[in-house]
């Protein structure tokens, strides 16, 4: 049902315009760039616009990255961007700097986030006609980008639109459930991942599948954890797409423009060498001489990373990412055996099938004891100073825990009403991060909506303490009706009030 939803709006894009809103092109609409520089000239350049509400869709709306030298007389990319909390101002503050530079216009939907796919494709419906609209946009270099779960949507979005999306930016993440890398899909793909994401190994993972595939495709890893890529990487990604429309034919050749950014690509690596990253020399290398293959004479790069191959340090560092990956699944799937069999232990008490002391109790109590073991030693090398294989697994795998027990809780409080299993989640989430406020406030919920109101105010407290500033998501949240009147609340909400 939802292919069917995109396809519609996709076949009345490329249809003849109808009198009810179908989009027009230059070539069967008079008129258009008149109408197109009105549209454009109600929008500042070369600043990042909040939020521009969608003309036949008032639900919707997109943050809006216009270039300084934005005009409707020519055609211009255009880059989709979904974040999924909804944020579309995030990823145009990383990719503004390169929209300038390279003349993209870039959107950020204010409405699509992580959940029902139909989101997205609500969002990708509206903004897409919107934009179309309002801008001069070449339909052959139409891109998206997603972080996260937004990765996914952004990709779910380039399968099922008939090859109107030339190329997408997942950062995090990579393809949803049930699509796999073929050589049926005709869109190139940039991946990014922080060393740190507890995703990395599924973006490694998803460069050598799309290798096997030989669809267009790069990887690059940056400094950081689960996150949007920062600005310089966002620069990266566009510069490769640049590239790879030259390949493709959709963008006219520009020599100039490709020596620059072979040289900035090979001054990086010089970089990497002479600082004795040797491995990260060798990945930028490698992806030079695919990079630039068909536009250029790769000889002297490929013998570069020929040579670079066979280094020890190289080989050492490959095998120990590999090791790194291993290690992360093994602890994943240890914490979640722990967490599983706990709440078996409970389900089985709670409905009288064990007595207490018996068997079903000590495995509960091991489990709960071996999985707090566990998290406090990943704790601990999780604040190594020095970076290190350890040091990574570790936040890679308390990263994934905690957004994982955080989106659990969620469902538990918000969606299933269980709130008992949202406080023992969010509790488990607040000993993963004991310093992130977020989960604290969350459990103070569930504490407020199972009738626990001392905890409810002690977690509150913990919440506000430990940063948490929303005041509106306290006072407009009915959970904590019972509370209001209490002496301690209300010392809660002053202190709130008092920070600066």
């Amino acid at each position: 049902m939802l292919a069917l939803v995109l396809t519609f709006w996709l076949i009345s894009q490329v249809a003849t315009p109808s009198p009810h809103g179908g989009v027009a092109s230059s070539a069967s609409t008079p008129g258009l760039n008149s109408h197109l520089a009105r549209q454009a000239s109600e929008i500042p350049k070369g600043r990042i616009v909040d939020q521009v509400v969608c003309l036949h869709d008032a639900t919707q709306s997109y943050a809006l990255y216009l270039p300084s030298s934005y005009t409707p007389a020519r055609k211009w990319p255009i880059l989709y961007a979904f974040d999924p909390r909804a944020r579309g101002k995030v990823p145009l503050e990383r990719f503004k700097d390169a929209a300038e530079q390279y003349n993209w216009i870039v959107v950020g939907s204010n409405n699509s986030r992580n959940g029902p796919l139909q989101q997205s494709v609500d969002a990708w419906n509206a903004i897409a006609k919107d934009t179309h609209e309002r801008f001069a946009i070449n339909d052959e270099r139409v891109y998206a980008t997603g972080f996260s779960g937004a990765a996914r949507a952004a990709i779910y979005l380039a399968t099922r639109c008939r090859d109107c999306i030339s190329g997408v930016i997942v950062c995090g993440a990579g393809f949803p459930a049930g699509i796999i890398p073929s050589p049926a899909l005709h869109f190139a793909v940039f991946g990014v991942a922080g060393v740190e994401d507890f995703n990395f190994p599924e973006v490694k993972d998803l460069d050598d599948a799309l290798a096997r595939v030989g669809m267009a495709h790069r990887l690059e890893v940056f400094d950081g954890r689960h996150e949007w890529a920062p600005s310089s990487v966002a620069t990266e990604a566009v510069e490769w797409l640049e590239l790879t429309a030259m390949k493709a034919g959709k963008s006219a050749r520009d020599d100039r423009l490709i020596a620059a950014i072979r040289q900035k690509t090979l001054e990086r690596a010089r970089v990497f060498e002479e600082g004795k990253k040797t491995y990260d020399a060798y990945q930028v290398y490698a992806g030079a001489a695919d990079t630039f293959k068909g536009l250029l004479d790769t000889g002297d790069i490929e013998k570069k990373v020929s040579q670079l191959r066979d280094n020890r340090e190289v080989k050492d560092a490959i095998g120990n990412e590999r090791r790194q990956i291993k290690k992360q699944r093994e602890f994943e799937a240890r914490i979640g055996d722990f967490i599983a069999r706990t709440e078996r232990s409970r389900a089985q008490e709670n409905t009288g099938a064990q007595e207490r002391g018996g068997r079903e109790g000590d495995e509960q109590f091991d489990s709960e004891t071996g999985l707090h073991a566990l998290l406090a030693n990943l704790r601990k090398q999780s604040k190594s100073v020095e970076d290190s294989g350890d040091r990574r697994i570790a936040r890679r795998v308390l990263e994934g825990v905690f957004i994982s027990l955080y989106e659990q809780g969620l469902d538990f409080l918000q969606a299933r009403k269980q709130y008992a299993r949202a406080v023992r989640t969010f509790m488990l989430a607040t000993e993963v991060y004991p310093d992130r406020p977020g989960a604290f406030f969350y459990l103070a919920w569930a504490h407020a909506a199972d009738g626990q109101k001392k905890k409810s105010l002690q977690a509150l407290k913990t919440a506000v303490e430990k940063g948490f500033s929303d005041l509106s998501a306290i006072s407009d949240n009915k959970a904590f009706d019972g509370i209001r009147d209490d002496v301690q609340y209300r010392q809660i909400i002053q202190a709130l009030l008092n920070k600066p």
